[in-house]
């Protein structure tokens, strides 16, 4: 919009195991009320070399702004093409044993949601976190010789105060603490076993509900919280590499998403 500058571009930072962090940057259309106020799209991009190009509104005289990423991706991509490109070796990593994160940021209205859990209809615009589920569970299904414990949990970050969506007692607040072994953790957040894809969706369903969603002028679907949803994996190998006195060997692995809905100022 006209005086949105950079609001409509949500950032997805991705990371895993030693790798660099990797800044894929989306662009999504003008929305309804953008275009009831004749706003211009002053975003292009070169997508060969990863670049995007803001103009000023009511600058034309002035340079655009430039920025460089690892991925761009432009109004006409698709969810299942940016899943496939950025998100899918990811996935994948975490199914072999390394942990990884998917980060989304942006103004509110931006299209976070969108990207992270979008919409069923039509099938190629549905979301990072559902395809991630399919992936994991079907990964599952083909891979001999080994089990899987998937757990999943679900927490928002709102005014600063933790809270668990899936909890019995929503409106606890939680503290963070720190475990030598561990590390950083959220205590008393519950971990819910899951089977399917279809629980999975329940839970992401059920967690959703419970947000503090607050009303605002540009997505009321929207508040000023972070939200976290996380996958935990954990890897047993019933094959002949025994560490455990148990007969399984096993290793904990986890794959994040993070789900930021509180508005962001970008400055030039």
């Amino acid at each position: 919009g006209n005086n949105n500058k950079m609001d409509f571009i949500p950032r997805y930072i991705i990371e895993m195991g030693s790798e660099s962090v990797k800044v894929v940057v989306r662009s999504r259309p003008l929305n309804d009320r953008e275009k009831a106020l004749q706003s211009k799209m002053v975003l292009s991009m070169d997508l060969e070399r990863c670049q995007c190009f803001i103009e000023k509104p009511g600058a034309a005289d002035e340079p655009p702004k430039q920025f460089t990423f690892d991925g761009t991706y432009f109004t006409d991509h698709t969810t299942e093409q940016m899943y496939n490109e950025i998100a899918y070796p990811l996935v994948e990593g975490v199914t072999e044993g390394y942990n990884g994160t998917i980060f989304a940021y942006g103004q509110t209205g931006s299209g976070k949601s969108f990207t992270m859990q979008g919409t069923p209809v039509p099938a190629s615009q549905r979301g990072v976190i559902p395809r991630a589920f399919e992936h994991i569970f079907e990964t599952i299904q083909c891979t001999e010789n080994t089990k899987f414990l998937v757990r999943a949990s679900y927490l928002e970050i709102y005014n600063e105060e933790i809270r668990d969506l899936l909890g019995s007692e929503i409106k606890n607040k939680l503290e963070l603490k720190e475990h030598p072994e561990r590390g950083v953790y959220v205590r008393d957040l519950s971990m819910h076993t899951v089977h399917s894809v279809g629980e999975c969706e329940g839970i992401l369903e059920q967690g959703w509900r419970n947000r503090a969603v607050g009303y605002t002028l540009m997505n009321k679907d929207s508040s000023r919280s972070h939200s976290i949803f996380t996958i935990h994996l954990e890897i047993c190998s019933t094959g002949l590499l025994v560490t455990h006195r148990n007969g399984i060997s096993g290793r904990n692995n986890r794959l994040y998403r993070f789900h930021l809905t509180r508005k962001v100022n970008f400055n030039f």
